[in-house]
């Protein structure tokens, strides 16, 4: 298995409390006065997820369970869901708390912080994090506002510990994609924008992007006194634009067939190509982008690999047949593999990928592919949904390097869904009697 300080960190959470670890245990109290307990351990495997585990006594939180927002560096941002026995209030408040947990080297000195909560609700796509220094951060969410062509931006800062709202101004919209008005009428989703993801990318503005993965990215310095909006549109999904005739296809959620990061200084967008629901072969292509304009024409395609084409060796080959990711008997290949949700990994030129052998399957692979040289690196079974269609979602971190290679544990693969690697949270809620 390849080295790496990138840890895959399980977005949504588990219920559980016997696997703490003191090394790097964290407690503070929710808006609603009960205690609440993190502590995070790290595979020695790099693909082995990190999973966030919540135990609320009498409560079932398979519905909504608490979630990893953001990860940047050594911070983590944390939406709690917290159950109330008061009757609905009119209008409605914000029901859920978010935390920072910010993970230390040395015992004793990891933390975690309840934010003060917002004045509105936020989707946790419109939400980023940004880290500042060693001490301080900014969370901030990007809403569409009342008038045309002003967003409102919610920023909490650190240091004084209090949310402030700004009406912000899109100045330098992206330009318009070329031959717009042949863009057939069932892809017309491109033509706006609707965040999907948000990104930090840091500089003395503080810059962070609001990240459309069909449309474009939403720029903005969050650390200024007067913050404005600039545009920079993504490639354009043209496999999709010519499906159907010419007549494209439907675009619903872009997560399962693109990604996007910030490395360094260019930022890089990838996408999956898929036929239909019986795979014959994937290609992941790549793009970079260093100038971050508003043009469309500062995308540059880097290459792409297929599938196919993949170098596999024969150990990797061995353990994708044991498990059954692979089948000599039905004729199943890589290229046929189902695979969604590329993600960009803190090592150049790593993707992360999941696999599932059918569309339906509640067992999820994860793949790290070096896409330089078109070779796979790494493959484990990464974890089991709840239930069908509930999906398993990662976020790419590198926190690995902010843990001791002492507090990594060895974890046996095929009981991922049950301890995999550890973000606990341990609720005590006095409203609710002990199961």
């Amino acid at each position: 298995m390849f080295a790496s300080d990138c840890v895959l960190l399980r977005a949504d959470a588990f219920r559980d409390r016997k696997y703490s670890c003191d090394t790097t245990l964290a407690s503070a109290v929710t808006s609603r006065h009960l205690p609440i307990e993190v502590s995070l351990r790290c595979p020695e495997c790099p693909l082995l997820p990190v999973v966030l585990f919540v135990r609320i006594p009498g409560v079932h939180l398979t519905d909504d369970p608490p979630r990893i927002v953001r990860a940047v560096e050594d911070l983590i941002l944390i939406r709690v869901p917290i159950p109330t026995p008061e009757a609905p209030r009119f209008p409605p408040v914000p029901s859920d708390d978010y935390f920072i947990y910010r993970i230390g080297l040395d015992e004793g000195t990891s933390s975690l912080r309840l934010l003060p909560h917002a004045t509105t609700f936020f989707n946790d796509d419109d939400v980023g994090l940004l880290r500042r220094d060693e001490e301080h951060y900014t969370v901030a969410a990007l809403l569409i506002g009342s008038k045309y062509g002003v967003y409102d931006l919610h920023r909490f800062d650190s240091e004084t510990d209090r949310w402030a709202l700004d009406e912000v101004p899109l100045v330098e919209p992206q330009v318009s994609f070329p031959y717009k008005s042949d863009i057939p009428m069932n892809s017309r989703r491109v033509l706006y924008h609707l965040t999907t993801t948000v990104i930090p990318i840091g500089g003395g503005g503080g810059t962070m992007g609001w990240v459309d993965l069909w449309h474009g990215v939403l720029l903005c310095d969050v650390l200024s006194s007067e913050p404005k909006l600039r545009g920079v549109p993504l490639p354009l999904p043209l496999e999709h634009l010519s499906l159907n005739h010419g007549l494209g296809v439907e675009l619903g959620c872009p997560k399962s067939l693109r990604g996007i990061g910030f490395i360094d200084n260019p930022g890089t967008d990838e996408e999956c190509c898929d036929d239909e629901w019986e795979m014959h072969d994937w290609t992941l292509t790549t793009w970079s982008n260093k100038k971050m304009t508003t043009s469309w024409e500062d995308w540059h395609m880097d290459g792409q690999v297929k599938a196919s084409d993949t170098t596999i060796s024969d150990e990797l080959n061995s353990k994708m047949l044991k498990s059954g990711l692979l089948s000599t008997e039905s004729g199943r290949a890589f290229q046929n593999l189902l695979v969604s949700i590329p993600a960009l990994g803190i090592d150049d030129g790593v993707v992360y990928l999941q696999a599932r052998v059918r569309f339906w399957d509640s067992k999820v692979f994860v793949l790290a592919l070096d896409t330089r040289v078109n070779k796979l690196l790494g493959v484990v079974e990464f974890g089991t949904e709840r239930s069908p269609r509930t999906g398993i979602v990662y976020v790419p971190s590198s926190i690995g390097k902010y843990i001791y290679p002492d507090y990594r544990m060895v974890v046996p693969e095929g009981t991922f869904q049950l301890i995999n690697s550890f973000l606990n949270i341990y609720i005590e809620n006095p409203f609710y009697s002990q199961v």
